[in-house]
């Protein structure tokens, strides 16, 4: 019995040492990584700033690319906690949006590691583990925003339109507007400003694809109409009902 409880400790002891490892080693790859690009940064660098050896390096993450891909795993994750619960389709778009603006407030860094990999990565192989990570993440997003989209299309909320291009604008349009906040010249948007210019932009893209049913008699968007219909659960499927043939 005390033995088994001695091995334990231990293996407790190791499982603790190597999460230090792992995030010591993942924290300093992504300062060296956002500061001077993936391939500005050798793996002998990144091991000297987390204060461990280089082999500790290829043990846990196989290469350099395998620890980039992890970083890339691990803000993929980050995001998803902060979008996914906008993409239920009984809350309204900006839901979606005011969150996907939270998760660049609060993580920058990580914002621009899945939207900007040229000023990181820039592998010049879009067949890279990490190219193929970015492109299935940006994949998922537009095409979980498109099925928002086609519900509030069927729903009569908003006008006829093709969901997934619609979806391509939103999230390149928002994440465009996002990087202004990042640039260092007088284009920069100061955080206040930036919030307010994805407000109107938003208001705008609402009001245009709005349909005609959810207006007032004036054009503006009824908003006790929309609400009404976003909040309604969702159809059932048609059960098809087998007809017996007659003699």
């Amino acid at each position: 019995m005390l033995e088994e409880m001695v091995v334990e400790l231990n293996q407790s002891r190791a499982e603790r040492r190597k999460a230090r490892t792992v995030g010591a080693i993942q924290e300093a790859a992504k300062e060296k990584f956002l500061a001077r690009g993936y391939h500005g940064v050798t793996v002998e660098e990144i091991a000297a700033a987390a204060d461990v050896s280089v082999g500790s390096i290829y043990v846990h993450f196989g290469n350099k690319e395998g620890l980039y891909v992890a970083l890339l795993e691990e803000a993929i994750s980050l995001e998803e906690s902060y979008v996914a619960p906008s993409f239920d389709a009984s809350l309204p778009l900006a839901s979606l949006a005011e969150a996907y603006l939270r998760f660049y407030l609060d993580h920058p860094g990580c914002f621009r590691m899945l939207n900007f990999p040229a000023f990181v990565y820039s592998p010049g192989d879009g067949n890279s583990a990490a190219a193929v990570a970015l492109a299935e993440r940006a994949q998922q997003q537009i095409d979980r925003l498109a099925e928002v989209i086609q519900r509030r299309v069927d729903l009569g909320v908003l006008r006829p339109m093709d969901a997934h291009r619609m979806a391509e604008f939103f999230w390149g349009a928002f994440t465009g507007v996002i990087s202004l906040n990042m640039r260092t010249d007088r284009l920069r948007l100061a955080t206040e400003e930036l919030f307010a210019v994805l407000a109107e932009g938003q208001r705008l893209l609402s009001e245009g694809i709005i349909s005609e049913a959810m207006r007032h008699p004036d054009g503006s968007p009824s908003l006790e109409r929309i609400l009404a219909l976003e909040a309604a659960p969702a159809a059932p499927p048609p059960v098809a009902v087998a007809v017996e043939a007659t003699a």
